[in-house]
């Protein structure tokens, strides 16, 4: 299970234990019907993960085809942030 909530990501996993994660960002596939959330943990910025939801309630895995697109998502995420800091 999942909670949204200022940016911020609260999964409960089936024993209890939450672990909380900041959102960089998320897009929706239309196609798949999911959204695709990338998240990072503040004490670890570095390590981003990517999960899909199709009911905005529960998390799935990402498999290899997904993957490749929220990299080439990411990439121009990226891009489009360095584009923004030359403009600043």
């Amino acid at each position: 299970m999942m909670e949204i909530s200022d940016n911020t990501m609260v999964i409960t996993r089936d024993d209890g234990t939450e672990d909380t994660y900041k959102i960089l960002f998320y897009y929706h596939n239309e196609e798949r019907g999911r959204d695709y959330y990338f998240l990072y943990q503040e004490e670890d910025p570095d390590s981003l993960i990517v999960m899909a939801s199709e009911d905005g309630e529960s998390l799935l895995n990402v498999d290899e085809e997904e993957f490749a697109e929220c990299e080439e998502v990411l990439a121009a995420y990226e891009e489009g942030l360095d584009e923004k800091r030359k403009i600043e």
